[in-house]
């Protein structure tokens, strides 16, 4: 799955591009509409003060004019948004990757001492059912029906671990996908957007628009931001907490309390590993949140309570 959703989110790197020449001719009829309410802005503009006996603003009514020239060059005018988030995309992911070699070699000793463990325990169980030990088989399945049990247990909680690790792959790649997707379709609405903001009742409609862009955007370096929280996190705390503990057991001659021991300690990594994913999955979740945080929208709430 990693490798399919790494390839299909390089792949929608061309989306973009892909998009950038449809941006121009949709561009057009946004351009007419803008025209077309540049007259009625400027006329209600002009019969407003002249009803008022007031002096005419002309800086107010150039705005028909920039915001034509806008949708006119509104690929630059995207551009020039994203370049407000790149310095924070670099920056989150140099972090990101100055910690990826430490997360890997960490996950990397884990997983040898987890092997170990399963070959010690698998070479004990073929020796129990070599030597047909009857009093270990009577304490390992002292109750067949609790047994069953347990292993039910122990069975849905590696399937639980499993679906958490799947779920947590599939956040990361949801997002990146999400952020292009969303991206493109505020990018193609936007001449229209602009041309709308002409109208009365819609004056907010280009600063909530930037405020949603750019909001968006934002969910690619919170990304990196949380996967190096992550990487920290595992590297630092949990991938050698659980090196420590499977590297003190036996790695051969295992007892039958070895093997108890090994047992519980497996069951009690799969939970602490459970809770974990489930806090990253939460904080990926979270993200569109944290993104709020930073991109506040008063002046648009504000604007829709006086309209």
């Amino acid at each position: 799955m990693q490798q399919v959703a790494a390839l299909l989110a390089a792949q929608l790197g061309s989306v973009k591009d892909l998009v950038q020449e449809y941006v121009s001719a949709l561009s057009t009829p946004a351009q007419l509409l803008c025209g077309l309410f540049a007259f009625g802005y400027i006329g209600f503009g002009i019969w407003g003060s002249w009803a008022k006996g007031q002096k005419i603003d002309f800086y107010g009514l150039l705005r028909p004019f920039s915001t034509g020239l806008i949708i006119l060059f509104f690929s630059g005018f995207v551009s020039l948004l994203q370049l407000t988030i790149y310095p924070i995309e670099l920056a989150t992911s140099s972090l990101n990757a100055s910690v990826q070699d430490s997360y890997r070699q960490a996950q990397a000793d884990y997983s040898v001492a987890q092997t170990k463990m399963r070959n010690a325990m698998a070479a004990y169980n073929q020796q129990q059912v070599e030597e047909d030990n009857t009093a270990v088989s009577t304490q390992l399945s002292a109750d067949d029906e609790s047994s069953n049990y347990l292993q039910l247990f122990k069975n849905t909680l590696h399937l639980l671990v499993s679906f958490s690790s799947l779920a947590l792959t599939g956040m990361v790649y949801f997002f990146r996908t999400y952020v292009v997707l969303a991206g493109v379709v505020l990018v193609l609405i936007g001449p229209f957007a602009f041309a709308l903001s002409l109208l009365p009742g819609f004056a907010g409609n280009i600063k909530n628009w930037m405020m949603h862009y750019i909001r968006v955007t934002m969910y690619v370096p919170l990304s990196l931001l949380v996967s190096f929280m992550v990487a920290v996190l595992f590297s630092g705390c949990v991938y050698p907490v659980f090196t420590n503990m499977l590297s003190a057991l036996p790695t051969a001659n295992y007892t039958f309390s070895d093997y108890a021991q090994a047992e519980n300690l497996q069951l009690s990594i799969q939970l602490i590993t459970l809770l974990f994913n489930g806090i990253v999955i939460a904080l990926y979740a979270c993200i569109p949140v944290f993104s709020k945080w930073i991109i506040r929208s008063d002046y648009v709430a504000a604007v829709t309570k006086h309209n």
